[in-house]
């Protein structure tokens, strides 16, 4: 299966979130090089900074300096202040980073305002998968837009699409899968968490374990993504011939065969009517009507014959109908 990569987009939102998040980017944040953590400090030197300045408050000040030249408002506490797009390669990859990501970059200045909107990009060599940050200013006509910039699920849709084929498919990369179901979301999630506990992973040391496992179960790709697993395919389901369906029982058979209310063996506790069992209702037992309704009871006539029988044919249509005394001479 060919390996694909993934695009994520984040809204960040608070009073300091461009600084905290440049300060990850940047790498800038000493708790993240501890031995539990995720980042190979010996590998920080390769990472690389495509666009924007090299220090985390020069990034938040610079996005500051924007709004003000724009003559934006104080926005409000939930405002979207900034937009962080996530592009990531497979592990082990022999796909150029740098050239993926310069293209990547390309591609977000194109769908999110122009490269003046972009405030840093990063690239991170220091974890098991390349992957590359992009922090992005929603500014857009002198207003702060980042919502409509990410928009609703048939946008982010078209973005995923996009991004796949203006850039993913040039290099190779297969197209990220759809939400997995079944059995394939299944297998995915186990072969994860195997590969985990195979490689001792520090996550499953971490408090955060549980939520993360959790998330694993439900959306497993992007995990499997992240360490280079084959996604499993969902297996399609075997239609059935003409022959099965003409010789289906059908769900009709398998329904009870006689309705709520009419008596079934054993009779309930205190009846003793086999011979003549009767319908049961929701206030009591039906028993036999009095032999006064009986008597007035109109009495029905039993014939003989079949031939006696009359049928009135008078709502019924026949003049498209073969005559049948033709039919019969025909047949002769």
């Amino acid at each position: 299966m060919s390996a694909s990569g993934f695009f994520r987009v984040k809204k960040l939102k608070g009073a300091a979130i461009v600084l905290a998040a440049s300060r990850h980017n940047k790498r800038t944040i000493q708790a993240e090089h501890g031995a539990d953590g995720h980042i190979d400090a010996d590998r920080i030197c390769l990472n690389l900074s495509l666009h924007g300045p090299d220090k985390p408050e020069a990034v938040a000040r610079h996005a500051k300096n924007l709004m003000s030249a724009a003559c934006v408002r104080p926005q409000k506490k939930n405002a979207v202040l900034a937009l962080e797009l996530i592009f990531s390669l497979p592990p082990a990859t022999a796909i150029d980073p740098e050239a993926f990501f310069r293209d990547c970059l390309q591609w977000a200045a194109q769908n999110f305002g122009g490269l003046d909107n972009v405030l840093s990009a990063d690239v991170h060599l220091d974890e098991s998968a390349p992957h590359l940050h992009v922090l992005i200013l929603p500014l857009i006509d002198g207003r702060m837009n980042g919502s409509d910039l990410v928009g609703n699920k048939q946008r982010l849709q078209f973005l995923h699409n996009d991004v796949h084929t203006a850039v993913g498919a040039r290099y190779g990369l297969a197209k990220a899968p759809a939400r997995l179901q079944g059995q394939a979301k299944e297998k995915t999630a186990q072969a994860v968490i195997q590969r985990l506990r195979a490689t001792n992973d520090t996550a499953q040391a971490s408090a955060l374990w549980p939520v993360l496992r959790d998330m694993i179960d439900r959306d497993p790709a992007p995990f499997a993504q992240s360490l280079g697993i084959d996604i499993a395919t969902p297996t399609a389901k075997t239609p059935r011939t003409m022959a099965q369906i003409f010789t289906s029982k059908g769900k009709g058979l398998n329904k009870p065969s006689k309705p709520i209310g009419f008596a079934t063996r054993p009779m309930p506790i205190g009846i003793d009517d086999a011979a003549n069992p009767q319908t049961l209702s929701c206030v009591g037992i039906a028993d036999k009507p009095p032999p006064a309704a009986q008597a007035e009871r109109p009495a029905i006539k039993q014939h003989q014959h079949d031939d006696d029988r009359v049928i009135d044919r008078s709502d019924c249509e026949f003049s498209d109908w073969q005559d049948f005394d033709q039919l019969e001479h025909h047949e002769h």
